[in-house]
């Protein structure tokens, strides 16, 4: 009986212990959104303020972009020698803590090196929040990415929200260093119960094998597709559908509302019909979305009721996919699961910097439609991969 009580006794706090760090992570997830969300609030102010030409703005933000991915290329020797708790509490610090210094740099040589290091900061977090995520998902047995990749969107409603309103009242520096503070005081309050490492401590490049390519190429595709909406929806909605300037924009609303909601049902359907399938019916979807898309359909007072429905079908169907990959990539390898998600964090954000280049190109030699139908293809891909992917049951 003692033993079996002695059992029991370390279940239950194992227990209790990730539900803890499952707060913790959720914690992690908001806080790296809801920065994203404010600095969003912030791009426009600083293209005047800096006097930027849009094409010094598009440069500045790619450095954003590229100090991200480099980091995430590193990130994986980083998190197998520290574990994913410590990168997370020293990225989470950084990431918030330099906010506010764009909207304090003096030229444009200064803002490159911030948005540099901000990206590294945030790519950096990204991929040992969500390995992060993974450890407490196989500690607690049950799906949880979907709901923490939903508070990241949450996140980033709240922070380009709380940024709209805090800006008319305050400078923008000072707006950020605020919002700032709450998230850190919210994360240090938390962040003692993320979970450390068993594995930590076998530092060194580690090479993806066969089925983290793969689920990092799948990564990539829904992304690009993310990438490519966030970019282009309007400008298919105001050019090929003529919708007003004040409508166009609804579509990517609608897309990021539809996926927030996809989200945090995305663990309870992944727990009751498996990941494969949740993928499966994902891609599906998203296709079915785009080709509504695409219909065009009617417009009603100036809303094209038909292509903002299938913007919030695309959102649903490409909720999923990506929790379910990332959960995969944190199960795929034991020896080496902080390494795997690197690989596909960093393989998916190679996609969301592809994406809407890519359907630039096609559009300019066919049409924004034909780009649109391509993406539409890969969620059929993907679907077609979900099985070869994923396990059928993965929580």
């Amino acid at each position: 009986m003692t033993g079996a009580e002695d059992i029991r006794d370390v279940s239950g706090r194992m227990a209790e212990q990730a539900s803890a760090a499952r707060w913790a992570t959720v914690a992690a997830f908001f806080l790296n959104g809801t920065v994203f969300g404010v600095w969003a609030t912030q791009i426009p102010l600083l293209k005047n303020r800096l006097d930027l030409s849009p094409a010094v703005l598009g440069a500045a933000l790619l450095c954003l972009a590229v100090g991200a991915l480099t980091a995430m290329i590193a990130s994986g020797p980083l998190l197998g020698r520290l574990g994913s708790a410590p990168v997370t509490r020293v990225t989470a610090l950084l990431f918030a803590g330099l906010l506010p210094l764009p909207a304090l740099v003096p030229d444009v040589v200064s803002l490159c090196l911030v948005l540099a290091l901000f990206g590294a900061s945030g790519g950096t977090m990204d991929v040992a929040m969500n390995a992060q995520g993974a450890l407490v998902e196989r500690r607690i047995g049950r799906p949880i990415m979907s709901s923490l990749h939903g508070m990241w969107s949450l996140g980033g409603l709240a922070g380009a929200g709380l940024g709209g309103l805090l800006l008319p009242l305050m400078p923008a520096a000072a707006q950020a260093g605020l919002v700032s503070a709450g998230l850190l005081a919210l994360f240090l309050a938390l962040q003692g119960r993320l979970l450390p490492d068993r594995n930590a401590g076998g530092g060194g490049l580690v090479l993806p094998d066969r089925k983290t390519i793969l689920l990092g190429l799948l990564a990539a595709m829904a992304f690009m597709g993310e990438g490519a909406i966030l970019d282009w929806s309007a400008i298919h909605l105001r050019d090929d559908l003529g919708a007003p300037a004040s409508i166009a924009g609804m579509g990517f609303g609608v897309f990021c509302a539809a996926m927030a909601v996809g989200r945090f049902s995305g663990d309870r359907l992944r727990h009751r019909f498996g990941g494969a399938t949740l993928m499966r019916a994902g891609g599906v979807l998203a296709a079915g979305g785009l080709g509504l898309v695409l219909a065009g359909g009617p417009v009603v007072d100036g809303v094209p009721v038909l292509a903002m429905v299938g913007f919030g079908l695309t959102g649903i169907g490409l909720s999923n996919i990506v929790p379910v990959l990332f959960s995969t990539a944190g199960a795929v390898d034991s020896r080496h699961p902080d390494h795997a998600v690197a690989a596909v964090s960093t393989m998916g954000y190679a996609g969301v910097l592809a994406g809407p280049p890519l359907v630039g190109f096609i559009a300019e030699a066919t049409s924004l439609a034909t780009a649109f139908a391509m993406i539409a293809l890969l969620a059929l891909g993907m679907a077609a991969a979900a099985a070869r992917a994923v396990p059928r049951r993965t929580g």
